[in-house]
This record gives structure tokens, C-alpha cells and sequence, in this order.
């Protein structure tokens, strides 16, 4: 009877997918109400990082693999989608997934090395494949432009509120398809993973098969992300593969939530928007944007949005408790 009871409590599937429903809902609605292009493809712009920073968090949040290297991924997919775009004139449509696919390729490749690697290691590691195909788009200057990168990309369209609309199916099919996956049995082994690896290993789970997997996982998104950039910026160069890229990504995931694929998403449109408002103080605005970001880090370190939730849960049963009280 109480597993019954408990069981028939339990939130139905529309009131866990409830708030999910209703960010969609906005982001469909704000072209109805917002009309700059300035601001629309700053929300764009938001949308491919959300995808970024959502993946680079399946990796490091959820299974505890420290990656400083995810423009490796981002790159790899961008650089995909633009040398078939310019040179063989092949369509957003197709080059968005292959590039997707090429990230998966490299996720792979640089996951089976990894598997030996923890900590400090694995980061040092990742950071040192970052750099090398900064030095390949050089070497290869013809076919990737070298340092000024390729221009002439294929347009995903010419209409911001048309691109605005596909960005917004990319975040929701892409974030939808993440969030399946950390709910799911796959996603629990990955949490396992992070919290005691030796346990994992009594209870005979394939730790490398997670471990591998995560990485082409991750890869794949952040590579369907890093074309789709491509796409929109109509140009691919050698900052979809900088290191400071990479970090950006670590610094919005962290300061959102790690471990939430949704935290990791707040703290980017958070950050960026952030960022942009700061231009009107360009002399002061990375002092400012740099001491915001290391105060969320000092007194926020769960995070911006697991510290939200938790003071809007506090205040909900403050109000339930006054209630009953009354």
C-alpha cells in the first residue's frame, strides 16, 4: 500500500515536462515582441552556445571527465560544414549532421586515449588536442584559409527571424535529446561513474564503454552546434578552435550549474546577455564581466541556477508552512 500510495504521488509526466513546455513557449513568442535584429541574433548566438555548453556538461558534469578541450569538437564541426559548403557547394542540410558526425569521429578518437587519464591529466591532455588543429588549419592553409578562415559559408537563410526559428529547434532538439539521455539508465551509470568509479568496477560496470561513449556523445552535439555556427556566422576560422573558446564554455557551464544540462544553458544566456549590456562601459566592461563571473564562483559555486531553484523551494515551503500554520 505505501509503494502504491507514493507511486500515484508522483508527478505526472505534463507537470515534470511543465516547465520545459513553458521556456519553449517563450522562446517561440519573442519575435512577436522583440523586432531588432541586433537583439535576434544576440538570441541566436545564445541558442548554439546553450547547445555548447550542454554538451561540454554531459561530459564534465555528469561523469567528471574534466575537458578543457571542447573546441576541438566545436571546431572540427565547423570546419566540416564550411569546406563542403564552399568547396562543394553542399547544403546546411547535410552539413550540419556530417559535421556532427566528424565531432563524434574525434570524440572518439580522443576518448579511447583518455581512458587511462583522470583529473588534472585528462584536462592537460584535452587541452593539449585542442591546439592540434589550429596548427592543421595552418599547415593546410589552402583548403581551410589559414588564419582568416573560410568566407562564403552557406547561409542557413538570409532572414534573422527565420534563423532565429531554426536556432530554436536546434536548442530544443538538441537539450531534448540530452536530457533524455542523463535520465535514462545510460545517464544514471554516467552519475555512478562520477561519484565512485572503484565501486563501478565491483559491480562490473563497463566504465570504459561509458567513458567513450560520453565523449562521442558530447562530441556529435557540440559539433552539430559548432556548423550550425558556422552557417550563421556565414565564416569559419580559427576561434571556433582557440583555447578561449574552450573556456568560455567551462566558465558558462560552471557558473549556470554543472550536472543539470539546463543550469549549464542559464549561465550561458545569463552570461552573454550580461556581457552585451556591458558595452556602454567598453573601458571597464572585462573588469566588471570577469569580477561578476569569479564573485558566482566564490559565493554561488553550485552554480547560478541550483541556487535559484533551492531559494525559490525555501520560500515555497515558508509560504505552505505559513499557510497550514494558519
Amino acid at each position: 500500500m505505501t509503494i502504491s500510495s507514493s507511486y500515484d504521488h508522483r508527478p505526472s509526466t505534463f507537470v515534470r515536462m511543465l516547465p520545459y513546455l513553458v521556456v519553449v513557449a517563450i522562446l517561440l513568442v519573442i519575435p512577436l515582441f522583440v523586432k531588432s535584429p541586433y537583439v535576434i541574433n544576440l538570441l541566436i548566438l545564445c541558442n548554439i552556445y546553450a547547445v555548447f555548453l550542454s554538451s561540454w556538461d554531459l561530459l564534465t558534469g555528469y561523469t567528471g571527465q574534466i575537458s578543457f578541450g571542447h573546441s576541438l569538437f566545436i571546431g572540427g564541426g565547423a570546419y566540416t560544414a564550411g569546406i563542403l559548403s564552399v568547396y562543394f557547394n553542399v547544403p546546411p542540410l547535410i552539413t550540419i549532421p556530417l559535421g556532427g558526425l566528424v565531432a563524434a569521429a574525434l570524440g572518439l578518437g580522443l576518448g579511447i586515449p583518455a581512458l587511462r587519464l583522470r583529473g588534472p591529466y585528462l584536462a592537460l591532455a584535452t587541452f593539449a588536442a585542442s591546439g592540434v588543429p589550429v596548427v592543421l588549419a595552418s599547415t593546410f592553409w589552402e583548403y581551410t584559409g589559414g588564419d582568416d578562415g573560410l568566407s562564403n559559408v552557406g547561409a542557413l537563410s538570409f532572414n534573422p527571424i527565420v534563423k532565429y526559428y531554426l536556432s530554436v529547434v536546434l536548442i530544443v532538439v538538441c537539450c531534448g535529446i540530452l536530457l533524455t539521455i542523463v535520465k535514462s539508465k545510460y545517464g544514471l551509470g554516467l552519475i555512478a561513474i562520477r561519484e565512485d568509479e572503484i565501486a563501478c568496477l565491483g559491480l562490473g560496470i563497463n566504465i570504459s564503454k561509458y567513458k567513450v561513449g560520453v565523449f562521442t556523445i558530447s562530441g556529435f552535439f557540440a559539433g552539430i552546434a559548432g556548423a550550425f555556427y558556422g552557417h550563421n556566422q556565414l565564416h569559419v576560422g580559427t576561434e571556433e578552435l582557440s583555447l578561449s573558446l574552450s573556456i568560455l564554455v567551462v566558465l558558462m557551464s560552471v557558473a549556470g550549474g554543472l550536472g543539470t544540462i539546463i543550469g549549464p544553458i542559464f549561465g550561458g544566456y545569463l552570461l552573454i546577455l550580461f556581457n552585451e549590456w556591458l558595452r556602454f562601459m567598453e573601458d571597464y566592461r572585462m573588469l566588471i564581466y570577469t569580477g561578476a563571473v569569479v564573485l558566482i564562483f566564490l559565493f554561488r559555486p553550485k552554480g547560478l541556477l541550483p541556487t535559484i531553484l533551492d531559494g525559490g523551494k525555501f520560500l515555497l515551503g515558508r509560504v505552505f508552512v505559513r499557510n497550514r500554520g494558519a
